[in-house]
């Protein structure tokens, strides 16, 4: 009788990163909530090539960001929206998919407080990671990533 192969452990963690940007939350509220607008901005690193991309953002909406990096594999973004606060919060969860395989799934919240002219964000994110490849550290550095092609394309 041959032993059947287990699962990776599910690994649980989370982190909290803060940014001040140069606009006023109703841009950087924008940045998320323009389908455009984040299109320019949430995205892969150079050569990423755009496979799927739809936006329903609204409570209940559903969000894809689907591309293939140079290398050849593929990332998949999934989401659903849970609350929407215009200018100051936004609550998702999100699964992620990489070479086709489902690899995590988190809670993010998005917090946005004016100061003066600027925003200050406050990005927290929950995540499970099932795939025993991803962890906390690469996410966490992915997302650093992505927020400073943001704070690059900040609508007007």
């Amino acid at each position: 009788m041959s032993k059947a192969k287990s699962a990776p452990k599910a690994i649980h963690g989370s982190f909290t990163i803060e940014r001040v940007f140069d606009a006023p939350p109703a841009r950087v509220f924008k940045a998320f909530a323009d389908p455009k607008s984040k299109a320019k901005w949430f995205a892969g690193p150079p050569g990423w090539v755009e496979l799927q991309r739809e936006m329903d953002f609204r409570v209940g909406g559903t969000e894809i960001a689907h591309g293939r990096f140079p290398d050849g594999h593929e990332s998949k973004f999934v989401a659903r929206y849970h609350e929407i606060v215009p200018g100051e919060r936004i609550i998702y969860d999100y699964d992620m998919y990489a070479r086709g395989h489902f690899m995590s799934i988190s809670l993010a919240t998005i917090e946005l407080t004016p100061q003066g002219n600027k925003t200050a964000m406050r990005f927290t994110e929950q995540a499970v990671f099932i795939d025993g490849e991803d962890g906390l550290a690469s996410r966490k550095e992915g997302t650093e990533f992505i927020l400073g092609q943001l704070a690059a394309n900040l609508p007007d």
